[in-house]
């Protein structure tokens, strides 16, 4: 088998390099796989305190929900409440952890996937995403909303019911800023966005392009961390969700929507995925102009039953080296049928 380069590829959104290093996709592998075993779960599980009606661990009962359910995290990483005293101080350089966590139930049913929802389900989830950005960038002490889904056992999620999370912090969390100050270094030097110059690139290459309707585009990018992951942004220059009007919020959906099935069908399995909606910061410290709303699909799997792990380079040098080319995971992609194959089989 001939050896394939690798080569490394210069990525300006985290101002990093990635490594493109195909040669290593066809090593011997006598590690853990994945199973892509599917279980079958009831539409209703009483034991599962997102399902409506359930008494949560907190005492909590949710309400018969039929769509969109969104609460306060039980159990939250950030709380507007946390306070360290300084009697409670194991370091003088300790901060209470202040923010906003919440749950986004997508449906009632314990059984379902957002790849497996209609177009109507799919948008009702984008625009409550949408409204719980504009309630929570209004309050004066948050900086930052992250609104993210973790999909997947082999992701560490411990429910299969289908739900997001929203983090709204009082800081501006690292990658974040990262992208941020690249786009406004970006704009300062050159008077235009850097994402909108990533897109004009990508669809006059055409290569890496998945899919795209008239007011968005997927695409895998060429400085792609991940061997599947995908990139989705408004052709519009928009730096906020909630800058989307109606008839992109639609297209948004049907793309989204499109994308979960492609996934799907890569492997003929439910894809574990992590979806992060980056939106610009909401201080005032942070001029949105610069920032481009966009959302990644960050995927774990390098191929049908391995993971892509962070092991020695990457966890100690800290830049990532992705088993696969660009263009050839977004053929992959791009050719499998946007018909969800459960769909097919019934």
């Amino acid at each position: 088998m001939p050896k394939r380069s690798s080569f490394k590829r210069w990525d300006p959104l985290n101002g990093e390099w990635v490594i493109i290093a195909p040669a290593t996709a066809v090593r011997p592998w006598s590690g853990i796989l994945v199973s892509n075993t599917k279980n079958e779960l009831p539409e209703f599980d009483p034991g599962c305190y997102l399902c409506p009606g359930v008494k949560r661990a907190s005492g909590e009962i949710n309400p018969d929900y039929t769509d969109i359910y969104v609460f306060e995290n039980d159990f939250p990483s950030f709380s507007m409440s946390y306070t360290v005293d300084d009697e409670k101080k194991t370091h003088p350089l300790d901060e209470s952890a202040n923010g906003i966590c919440r749950v986004v139930c997508f449906s009632k049913k314990h059984n379902i996937t957002l790849a497996e929802m209609t177009h109507e389900g799919i948008l009702k989830v984008i625009c409550a995403f949408r409204d719980q950005f504009n309630e929570l960038s209004s309050i004066p002490d948050i900086n930052n909303v992250m609104i993210f889904e973790n999909k997947g056992k082999v992701i560490g999620v411990s429910n299969p019911h289908p739900h997001g999370q929203i983090y709204a912090t009082d800081f501006v969390p690292r990658t974040l800023l990262t992208r941020y100050s690249q786009a406004r270094k970006f704009m300062d030097k050159k008077g235009i966005c850097l994402f909108c110059s990533i897109i004009e690139e990508e669809i006059a290459n055409g290569s890496r392009i998945v899919c795209q309707n008239e007011h968005f585009v997927a695409f895998v990018p060429y400085f792609a961390h991940y061997a599947y992951e995908i990139l989705l942004m408004p052709k519009r220059h928009v730096p906020t969700i909630n800058e989307l009007d109606e008839y992109e919020l639609d297209s948004l959906a049907c793309i989204y929507r499109e994308i979960l099935i492609r996934y799907d069908n890569l492997f003929r399995m439910s894809f574990p995925n992590i979806t992060i909606f980056n939106n610009a910061p909401c201080t005032e410290e942070f001029t949105p102009e610069p920032f481009h709303f966009h959302i990644d699909f960050c995927p774990p799997l390098r191929n049908r039953d391995k993971l892509k792990y962070m092991a020695g380079f990457e966890t100690g040098g800290g830049n990532i080296i992705n088993p696969s080319l660009p263009d050839e995971s977004a053929e992959s992609l791009r050719t499998v049928p946007a018909i969800h194959y459960t769909k097919e089989a019934s």
